[in-house]
């Protein structure tokens, strides 16, 4: 619950950062009176206008000679698509104290309670629940803390996650993959993988492997690739793939390439 005691000075506010479509509604009860015995009570609430540009508004306006208590606020998000930041926010003239900042996302809705306790809801009506700290890079590279979360723009820190991996055609492109490039084709039986963001030195793990040109176990269909000598840096890694042939084995194309590596970025 919030008091509004000081006059029109006093008042609830609200900060919209972008267009969007924010409802709000209000419930409070008015005292006025000089004493217990002369007291008065009045509820009120009401919806209020939409706020539908970047703009700071009145959501609630104190009284002279009155106690206003306010049991119940909500900011609904009714925008088809547009995200605003709500910035709910107390001030009597003199000070400015904020209660509440959010990101409402389309269909999102901000709440505070009678008792003052704020709550976030999803597009289905459903309370965002606090997790706890947020993993940082080092804490995802260590690998040790069993306390903080992990968000997915942070698994890929952890050691045990693959930091890139890609499966590419003879041709020179990337069919599919995570942090790589459009890898580099050298040749027959020679390519170059190119990672997107690169490892913090060249010593990490990497592995290539590929696929042959047919299903039967024949010398022109078996593939076997290699990870060139000297051919690992921190940016990328360059094979080479050969035939199955007993003595001395052929440089030869696969079908399609198949790359992953891991260690510290």
């Amino acid at each position: 619950m919030l008091i509004l005691s000081k006059g029109t000075s006093h008042k609830i506010r609200l900060t919209t950062d972008a267009s969007g479509d924010i409802e709000i509604h209000y419930s409070a009860v008015d005292k006025t009176g000089t004493g217990p015995a002369s007291y008065s009570y009045a509820g009120k609430g009401e919806p209020l206008a939409s706020v539908t540009t970047a703009t700071t508004d009145d959501v609630l306006v104190g009284i002279a000679s009155t106690e206003t208590a306010i049991r119940h606020l909500s900011f609904y998000n009714n925008h088809a698509s547009q995200a605003v930041t709500c910035t709910v926010f107390e001030e009597d003239g003199t000070d400015t104290v904020t209660h509440a900042k959010v990101v409402l996302a389309a269909g999102e809705k901000l709440v505070m309670d009678a008792a003052g306790v704020w709550t976030h809801y999803d597009a289905n009506m459903g309370p965002y629940v606090g997790v706890g700290p947020i993993a940082t890079q080092a804490e995802m590279e260590a690998g040790t803390s069993t306390t903080a979360i992990v968000t997915p723009g942070r698994a890929h820190f952890h050691p045990s996650a693959t930091k890139a991996w890609g499966l590419f055609s003879v041709s020179g492109t990337t069919v599919a993959g995570y942090n790589v490039d459009a890898p580099t084709d050298n040749g027959t039986g020679d390519i170059t993988c190119n990672i997107t963001t690169d490892f913090s030195s060249a010593s990490y793990e990497a592995n290539i492997d590929v696929e042959m040109t047919a299903t039967t176990y024949a010398v022109a269909n078996a593939r076997t690739a290699h990870i060139r000598f000297g051919g690992q840096a921190a940016g990328s890694c360059r094979c080479d793939c050969i035939d199955g042939a007993a003595i001395t084995q052929a440089v030869k194309d696969p079908t399609q390439w198949h790359f992953s590596a891991h260690g510290d970025i």
